[in-house]
């Protein structure tokens, strides 16, 4: 049993594929509260990652933000069915690792309820010993505290953080831990290698022989 060595996911863009999700959503709220505006494909790539209300608040008053937040997350967490999808090998992958006896956990900036909507969606949450959401957390990644919420709650000193950010890499690397990049980003690969993980991937299955031989 691996005990000591937890592995530790972003949810958005690493296990399941909310880009389009994501992006109706915005536009949803935009059509309400600003219907002149038209988003870029640049800004709704610069959505991807943030806090809804880091996004937000960089278009609206700040005092409007709970409203704009209540709006994103009803049209949210209604239509998880028509627009996400999960990514190859990520099922097998995870039992396979659940089967190894690692602890297994995911790191999100989104709040629990929509992340656990997503799991629940490809019966994902069974294989997870901690699911973190944005709200469990003063401080968002890059900032390791969930991470290091993560390693306490199962009480382990070493692992790896999965994800396709800069953020999720930076959040492993100040946590002390290995950092795995994905290649499928949308964003690109670019800043993440600057960051320089331990490892990228062009399809999850590639983590388990990396997990295997550094512990």
């Amino acid at each position: 049993m691996n005990k000591d060595f937890v592995v530790i996911f972003d949810l958005d863009g690493t296990l399941l594929n909310t880009d389009l999700l994501i992006h109706k959503s915005f536009e949803h709220v935009f059509q309400i509260y600003k219907p002149d505006y038209q988003l870029t494909e640049e800004e709704h790539l610069s959505f991807l990652g943030p806090s809804l209300r880091e996004s937000f608040q960089r278009y609206f008053p700040h005092e409007m933000t709970d409203e704009l937040v209540a709006c994103y997350r009803e049209h949210n967490h209604t239509h998880h069915e028509d627009y996400v999808t999960i990514y190859p090998t990520v099922k097998e992958t995870l039992k396979i690792l659940k089967d190894k006896g690692y602890s297994l956990a995911v790191v999100t900036t989104k709040y629990k309820e929509a992340a656990l909507i997503g799991l629940d969606l490809f019966d994902l949450t069974k294989y997870f010993d901690v699911i973190i959401g944005g709200e469990e957390v003063v401080h968002s990644k890059p900032h390791p505290e969930g991470l290091l919420k993560v390693m306490e709650k199962t009480k382990c000193s070493q692992g790896v953080m999965i994800g396709d950010n800069v953020t999720d890499i930076l959040s492993g690397k100040n946590a002390g831990i290995y950092t795995i990049g994905v290649k499928w980003s949308p964003k690109g690969q670019e800043d993440i290698e600057k960051l320089e993980p331990d490892l990228m991937i062009d399809q999850m299955d590639e983590i388990i022989q990396f997990i295997e031989r550094v512990n």
